[in-house]
């Protein structure tokens, strides 16, 4: 990512697009981040986000489009997966797609014609082949850092405690919370 890049963010509530807010603006993009609800669109802003879409309202690649004067955007975060489609159409020319995961749960489809004749690339991240690898870990140890030293916000959404963890599922099932929820013994 360079700086002055535009860039959008899935789910940008969740774990991932917090962490992901919060760096892009560090490195000096424009951060289009996508949520839904006052509260988490207020604390988006708060972090670091200049636009959020909501889901719900808009539609994300016609509003990312317009907000970057229908040039579309630099790179997209998606760790949602069913978004893949309106993420390759958010996507400037030449412009960069990263796909972590499939929280979305859906198959993940695309057509390759339109992002192959835009010269954009896809990147796909799963962790769990790669975690062990000496590169990553100290990823991990540098955002750890970050977080200690107060650069980056690790956003705890409700604590509960050990006991509790039936509770605590349902509610990171059902109530859609702002950040991670943390289970303590």
């Amino acid at each position: 990512m360079q700086k002055g890049e535009t860039v959008l963010i899935h789910a940008a509530a969740g774990g991932v697009g917090l962490a992901a807010v919060q760096l892009a603006r560090q490195a000096g993009a424009t951060v289009i981040a996508v949520a839904s609800g006052s509260k988490r669109q207020d604390r988006l802003t708060e972090l670091g986000a200049a636009f959020v879409i909501d889901r719900l309202q808009h539609d994300v690649a016609e509003e990312a489009r317009r907000l970057t004067n229908g040039k579309g955007v630099d790179l997209v975060i998606d760790p949602v997966g069913s978004t893949l489609q309106a993420s390759l159409s958010a996507l400037a020319p030449e412009g960069r797609l990263v796909f972590l995961g499939n929280a979305g749960g859906g198959k993940l489809d695309v057509d390759l014609w339109q992002p192959m004749q835009n010269n954009q690339t896809l990147h796909g991240v799963f962790m769990g082949s790669i975690f062990e690898r000496p590169s990553v870990h100290g990823t991990f140890d540098d955002l750890l850092a970050a977080a200690e030293a107060g650069t980056i916000d690790v956003v705890i959404g409700r604590s509960f405690a050990l006991e509790d963890a039936a509770k605590a599922h349902q509610y990171a099932e059902t109530a859609k919370p702002l950040g991670r929820v943390v289970m303590t013994p």
